[in-house]
């Protein structure tokens, strides 16, 4: 066993718990900001009878590694549902 952290091509397993009784919440506005060593994501959310106005209700500030994981993971995930949408409607247009 080393303190040394892992190689490029390593992997770790980290264990996440997600409690049943998490919130999902509708954000559909947010800001980034990219400080030293940072990066901090506002989320917020439009209001309905004042498009013109908003209110930020989560900040998050990750590091700037972990704001790169965030772009591949997020990228993959989109790359996915794109694929399965198109794949769903080339079988109605063959099965339609």
């Amino acid at each position: 066993m080393t303190d040394q952290p892992p190689q490029e091509n390593q992997t770790t397993t980290i264990q996440v718990h997600v409690p049943p009784d998490l919130d999902y919440v509708f954000r559909d506005i947010f800001n980034v900001y990219v400080g030293a060593g940072e990066v901090v994501i506002e989320m917020g959310i439009r209001h309905r009878a004042l498009p013109q106005h908003a209110t930020i209700s989560n900040r998050i500030v990750m590091s700037v590694a972990s704001a790169y994981t965030l772009i591949q993971t997020l990228n993959q995930a989109l790359a996915e549902a794109q694929e399965k949408l198109q794949q769903n409607l080339r079988n109605k247009q063959v099965g339609g």
